[in-house]
């Protein structure tokens, strides 16, 4: 077994094998612009027709639709365990838009959105609200 902390992306991956698994409809708005990699210039336009186009800033990684709820799920990669036996504190950082993002999903009397730290809990989250 691996001692290493699986990424983020890893961990949604292994989310959604879960949700598939349990029939649950879910999605990915895949709001991450990665184009700036390869042409500043072409990221630009892409994001500024994103935006014209409804993107908004801060969106979770993962929305699943219950029968009664909207879960948004801001996915973080997993705390490390340290060999003292507690976690660490983690590096991934959770940005203003997407607290605000969270803050304004939460509103909603139908939607409950949070913060998991790695698959497990996120597992956890949906399966005290379904």
């Amino acid at each position: 077994m691996s001692k290493t902390t699986p990424t983020e992306a890893e961990e949604q991956k292994t989310l959604v094998q879960w949700l598939r698994a349990k029939n649950m409809f879910h999605f990915a708005p895949m709001n991450e612009n990665n184009a700036h990699k390869q042409n500043r210039k072409y990221a630009m336009i892409a994001e500024v027709k994103a935006k014209a186009m409804g993107k908004v800033k801060g969106v979770s990684d993962i929305i699943v639709m219950l029968p009664n709820k909207i879960l948004f799920i801001e996915l973080k990669r997993q705390k490390k365990h340290l060999k003292s036996g507690g976690l660490s504190i983690t590096h991934t950082k959770v940005s203003k838009e997407q607290y605000e993002f969270m803050t304004h999903a939460n509103k909603f009397g139908y939607a409950e959105a949070t913060i998991c730290y790695g698959a497990k809990e996120a597992i956890e989250f949906i399966q005290n609200n379904a």
